[in-house]
């Protein structure tokens, strides 16, 4: 079937685009029913398929060899979407929270937004092609550590250790420092060729 079948870069179509459009789709209703119905437990099941479809549209696109760009591209702003929709329930869950999720916000939806899509200046594939470019700002943002603690672990800290919401602003702003140097090391590089496809 075409959705298992390798796909080239530039494809528009492809299982992986597909589980990508569905997560954003699943995970933003539960974001508003909890809006809607003012019920945390529908939050964190936004939360989970978040978290589920960006490994498993990963996992598919990987396996089946279908990174597309415009998957890359979708992808990021999909994991944007759904933790801006989350955090904006979360806060009002938890409102004492407001400046540690504000500047986690900053650093994911703006800073790593920006630093995550230079990919195309670089005629990349994906993010997980950075490492054809630079070894250090592969492994600190791109790397599989890298991306779950950019991506996970502030936002477990705020949910199981909210009172340590303290520690939380001071790896944010570790974080923002990373990606801040991360931009200035990318922008003195120049463009490699494109990697195999």
């Amino acid at each position: 079937m075409a959705r298992f079948k390798s796909t080239k870069p530039e494809s528009l179509v492809s299982g992986a685009n597909l589980i990508t459009l569905l997560r954003l789709l699943f995970s933003l209703l539960f974001f508003c029913l909890a809006a809607v119905y003012h019920r945390e437990l529908y939050n964190y099941l936004g939360l989970g398929l978040h978290w589920l479809g960006d490994w498993l549209d990963g996992f598919w696109a990987r396996t089946f060899k279908q990174r597309t760009i415009l998957g890359a591209e979708i992808d990021i702003i999909a994991d944007r979407v759904e933790s801006l929709f989350f955090f904006i329930n979360f806060i009002f869950f938890h409102p004492g929270l407001v400046l540690p999720v504000a500047l986690y916000m900053i650093n994911f939806a703006f800073v790593d937004f920006y630093l995550s899509y230079q990919f195309i200046k670089f005629d990349l594939i994906s993010v997980d092609f950075f490492y054809l470019v630079d070894q250090k700002v592969f492994k600190l943002n791109f790397s599989l550590a890298g991306k779950f603690f950019n991506s996970t672990v502030i936002p477990l800290l705020l949910i199981f250790l909210p009172d340590w919401w303290p520690l939380t602003l001071v790896l944010t702003a570790g974080l923002i420092g990373v990606k801040i140097n991360s931009i200035f090391i990318l922008r003195r590089k120049e463009r490699p060729d494109r990697p195999a496809k």
